[in-house]
């Protein structure tokens, strides 16, 4: 029995420790863990806020825009046709280069104009067209054209006044040069040796009203190649990334595909944008999203990190193989330990099932020999009261003895491994209950029996029926006067069980836990009234456990029960 303890608690330190490892390492890896993805997203937040500060930098005026003429629609006259809202416009200038070829010439100059569509407001006129004009001389290169004013537009040569806001707005144009002039050749297109050459128009949008805003607008798609490489911090080449501008009502200014290898079209761009999701997904790689404005403008900027993700999984997956194999190698170590903290236990127990041993074949000489002394006394001077409690004291001895060897034999189970052997345990129970029986009689007690016949066990008769008388004696002797004390014996799914109760109303259930160690005994005072040293209860946990069944106790009700399954 105690050997089976010490394993038992070997293992209850070993599972205890291994399980007091295993959570300390977890804790750790989680908290390193935590702290690496911490610091991952800071990272990621930290790039996320470079992406949008290289986007403010680099971000066009929005209230400005600039179109190449070289590149715009023309019609049939080869004016340019600009595809803008009019109506939204406050200042267009054109910037180009002009020359003349004539060295003599002190001065020269050029011009055209800006014109618009003005549709009949009854619709029973054609629709006419209205200019602003514009003039280009030698010292300015530069020309600022309000197409605010209501009083300076220009038709048929002579000056009206008109209300821009009435004009189509789906475009406007840009002329060809209509006249060019210089000191030597004042004539309208004669100087040949004038060139004037339009290359842009830059249009500054009213207040409130941005780039992103005309129906016609094409938004730029560019990459970081074509930007001012000193404004883009090193640490995005990292980084996959790629950045939307708009204005704050949302219309698109900007596409802009970064680093991120990816062709983004404007039409792409506002779809993403209307997802609205923190997270963008293509071919397998996610982006996170973060939005920023300056009250200004609005930069969706779209981040990813897969080599540090990548790497960040690889911490994960290396400290989760470090952890597994730093709590392997501690459960080795503590297995080590466990043997070592329980061997001062085993070598105790050792010594003590040492002692009990010849302790009780020592004793055994000296009490036959005052038994064998007491004897010759009787014969010598007859019987006495003093060497009737001789007797007394000498059977108590032996009794006590007699239990220490049994428990200490039963502790030893490869003494039995030859002695087991199917038997039928109804019979055995039935013999127990024929002295007890008459014993109960004499102490105004009842025993009710429910024997079910022919149940066999394995096991050893002997040391079965001792464990059965020591039951029913435990029952006899601490049950309440004039007690019914209930044996049964059933077999149920195959197990031979058998049941002893008994009503005790002094029955302390504290005591439940105590009941089967050594030398327990329930009667605190140790009176001699329940004659006994407390071993019985231990034999029989011990008889069990080398039977491999089970013994257990309950308390209800004022009755105790005692249940064994073999």
């Amino acid at each position: 029995m105690m050997d089976r303890e010490i394993k038992r608690l070997r293992k209850k330190f070993f599972i205890l420790s291994s399980a007091i490892s295993f959570i300390v390492i977890f804790l750790v890896m989680l908290v390193l863990n935590i702290l690496m993805e911490i610091s991952y997203m800071t990272e990621l937040k930290a790039a996320s806020d470079m992406l949008i500060q290289t986007a403010y930098t680099n971000a066009a005026d929005i209230s400005t825009e600039r179109i190449a003429l070289d590149t715009a629609e023309k019609n049939d006259g080869g004016d340019c046709i600009i595809y803008r809202d009019p109506t939204t416009i406050k200042n267009i200038k054109l910037i180009g280069t002009i020359t003349c070829n004539d060295s003599r010439a002190s001065w020269f100059c050029a011009g055209g104009g800006i014109y618009f569509e003005l549709p009949d407001k009854n619709g029973s006129k054609p629709s006419q067209y209205i200019c602003k004009e514009y003039k280009f001389n030698r010292d300015n290169t530069e020309i600022n054209v309000d197409i605010t004013g209501d009083d300076d537009f220009v038709v048929n040569g002579r000056y009206i006044k008109a209300n821009i806001q009435d004009v189509s707005r789906d475009r406007f144009y840009i002329s060809s040069v209509w006249w060019a002039s210089s000191s030597e050749n004042a004539a309208a297109l004669e100087d040949k040796s004038v060139v004037l050459t339009i290359t842009h128009a830059d249009i500054e949008y009213k207040e409130n009203v941005t780039i992103g805003s005309s129906e016609n607008y094409q938004p730029p798609v560019r990459d970081f190649n074509m930007l001012n490489s000193n404004s883009i911090p090193d640490s995005l080449n990292s980084y996959n990334s790629f950045y939307f501008i708009t204005d704050m009502k949302d219309e698109l200014i900007e596409v802009n595909n970064g680093n991120s290898m990816r062709s983004l079209d404007s039409g792409t761009a506002r779809q993403i944008i209307a997802e609205g999701k923190g997270k963008y997904t293509a071919d397998e790689t996610e982006y996170i999203r973060t939005v920023k404005d300056n009250g200004v403008i609005k930069v969706y900027a779209y981040i990813n990190n897969t080599q540090a993700q990548q790497s960040n999984k690889r911490l994960i997956l290396l400290s989760a193989l470090s952890g597994g194999g730093m709590f392997i190698l501690l459960m080795v170590v503590i297995y080590l330990v466990s043997r070592r903290a329980v061997r001062p236990i085993s070598q105790s127990y050792s010594k003590q099932k040492e002692f009990i041993s010849n302790a009780s074949h020592e004793l055994k000489l000296p009490i036959t020999v005052i038994s064998a002394t007491a004897d010759l006394m009787v014969k010598k001077n007859g019987p006495d009261r003093l060497i009737d409690c001789i007797y007394a004291q000498v059977r108590k001895m032996g009794r006590l003895v007699n239990e220490m060897l049994s428990l200490s034999r039963l502790s030893e189970p490869e003494r039995y491994n030859d002695a087991f052997e199917d038997f039928d345990i109804s019979r055995t129970v039935s013999n127990s209950l024929l002295y007890f029986e008459s014993r109960a009689f004499e102490e105004n007690k009842q025993i009710v029996s429910d024997i079910e016949e022919g149940v066999c066990i394995r096991g050893i008769p002997e040391k079965v029926g001792d464990l059965i008388d020591i039951l029913i004696d435990n029952a006899l002797k601490y049950s309440d006067s004039e007690a019914a004390i209930k044996v049964a014996l059933r077999k149920v799914k195959g197990r031979a069980v058998f049941t002893c109760e008994n009503p005790c109303s002094g029955f302390d259930s504290n005591d439940i836990p105590h009941l089967f160690d050594r030398f327990y005994r329930g009667d605190k005072a140790h009176s001699n009234e329940t004659e006994g040293f407390g071993l019985g209860l231990s034999i029989a946990r011990e008889t069990m456990e080398l039977h491999h069944g089970e013994i257990k106790v309950e308390y209800s009700d004022g009755i105790v029960l005692f249940t064994v399954l073999f």
